[in-house]
């Protein structure tokens, strides 16, 4: 009752400041204004014109501060529509934009709140996430682990005058130098070697006029896995680049069926083995309900291997699922749980001795003190994630009518954590599971992806002395050609 009349009272007193929301922020403001006032559609982009006020993440950024360009961290134009598929149907919105040139037409590559420069950009208001800390805590992490993850920043965002309240900031998942770093191609390429990359394939749900490339059966679910080409567009692939990459995708399917594992014909010559178990372990560890079977990304360079990655959709994982646990259990595994399993693939990956020994190489290594998914690690990320949000969350709850207990939220996610380390510890101990003879049959050797007991930290990332010898190690046996 206490904390029920604490609840409303709060709510009544912020609801006063409903005609107005926010006058400053210590988050980034993001003002957009469309022309002529109008609605943002689906598709296409519309004209607008764009405001970010923020100076450095210090220093706090006033409204009244929007028309004076020493504040301002961009100023211009930009096409602008809501993107998404279930996150379409609320009130709050998400967008995707492109900073353009003045002319309304040419891209303009633009750094924005200190992320590199490009032109695609979306804006996530964290739909079906209490937590507000699920997709940035994630995407640190992968980073953390050493993999490219989009780079999240916090912001405030006002729509033609409307608060919008709280969302995140962060970069599309494209062919660029500081995304995906591969070669972009274009419709002469045709030909070994050009037609075998670079590509960015996604599974994932279709929405609007979405048509498969292709789809597969998945691991013990009724739906199939329908995949989509992301880069290059449905629209732009032509028909050799995507005889290529289909036929590559189901040689990677049939190698892994057969668990051949021989480095020049098996799955070792096909796929990226370190970005798989990467994938693996941020999906499992966070027990995403969606990782395998929708906003699943794969990207293959020119002559390179199958990549798992980038990672993107945190939402409904670390326990929760529209409202409750739910398919984000502590003691499931996502690829065999029935629902969301995705490609076949996946589970028989899990399944292949070589490749599990090496995942639950990696799984102590990345979990040992001092690493990225050490819970301290995850735990202080939070606190910082949860601190730097106070304010401005008050205000998104207070504008979308959101009266649930947060500080109990947290916790709750917090005992999930640890209930999920328990549980993963058990099922990926190396040592149980596989005993000192098995451990060598398919190579997988104590030495590959050892226990870490002295890290080295390398700005921006993790890397533990012991991980970067299991990686080395991997690209002396010919199971990835990139560190």
């Amino acid at each position: 009752m206490k904390k029920t009349l604490l609840t409303i009272s709060m709510l009544f007193a912020l609801t006063t400041l409903s005609a107005q929301y926010i006058s400053s922020s210590n988050l980034p403001i993001v003002i957009i204004n469309t022309d002529n006032g109008a609605t943002i559609p689906d598709e296409p982009k519309i004209g607008a014109t764009m405001k970010i006020l923020y100076i450095n993440d210090t220093t706090t950024n006033y409204l009244s501060n929007q028309n004076d360009s020493a504040y301002l961290n961009y100023i211009g134009r930009i096409g602008i529509e809501c993107r998404g598929s279930t996150s379409q149907g609320h009130n709050k919105k998400p967008y995707g934009f492109e900073t353009r040139m003045a002319d309304d037409v040419t891209n303009n590559n633009v750094s924005l709140l200190g992320l590199p420069a490009e032109n695609d950009w979306v804006l996530n208001p964290m739909n079906d996430e209490p937590s507000y800390i699920r997709d940035n805590l994630s995407y640190i992490l992968a980073a953390q682990l050493g993999d490219y993850a989009p780079r999240p920043k916090y912001c405030e965002v006002i729509v033609n005058g409307d608060y919008r309240g709280l969302y995140f900031l962060t970069e599309k998942i494209k062919i660029d130098a500081h995304r995906v770093d591969i070669l972009e191609m274009d419709s002469a390429d045709n030909a070994a070697p050009n037609v075998t990359g670079g590509y960015i394939i996604k599974a994932d749900k279709l929405t609007g006029g979405d048509v498969p490339a292709w789809s597969t059966t998945a691991y013990d679910y009724w739906q199939d896995v329908d995949y989509i080409y992301h880069a290059p567009k449905p629209e732009e692939i032509t028909l050799d680049q995507g005889d290529y990459i289909r036929s590559y995708f189901e040689t990677v399917e049939a190698v892994v069926a057969a668990h051949n594992q021989d480095v020049s014909n098996g799955f070792p010559a096909y796929i990226d083995i370190p970005s798989f178990i990467d994938y693996i372990i941020m999906g499992e560890f966070s027990s995403n309900c969606d990782i395998y079977q929708k906003s699943t990304f794969f990207h293959k360079d020119r002559n390179g291997k199958l990549r798992a990655g980038p990672v993107w959709d945190f939402n409904l994982a670390y326990g929760y699922d529209f409202g409750s646990v739910g398919r984000s259990g502590f003691d499931v595994l996502q690829f065999a749980n029935g629902d969301n399993t995705g490609s076949d693939f996946w589970h028989q990956l899990y399944e292949d001795n070589m490749f599990s020994c090496h995942l639950f190489h990696r799984w102590a290594d990345v979990t040992d003190e001092g690493a990225p998914l050490h819970y301290s690690n995850v735990s202080h990320l939070m606190d910082s994630l949860i601190a730097v949000t106070a304010t401005a969350r008050v205000r998104d709850r207070v504008r979308w009518w959101k009266t649930y207990d947060y500080d109990g939220h947290i916790n709750t996610m917090r005992q999930w954590l640890q209930n999920r380390y328990a549980w993963l510890n058990h099922e990926w101990d190396l040592y149980r599971v596989y005993p000192q003879p098995q451990r060598r049959h398919g190579g997988c050797l104590r030495g590959l992806f050892p226990r870490a007991r002295s890290h080295v930290h390398i700005p921006g990332r993790f890397a533990h002395s012991a991980a970067r010898g299991g990686l080395l190690s991997l690209q002396r046996a010919g199971l990835t050609t990139v560190l």
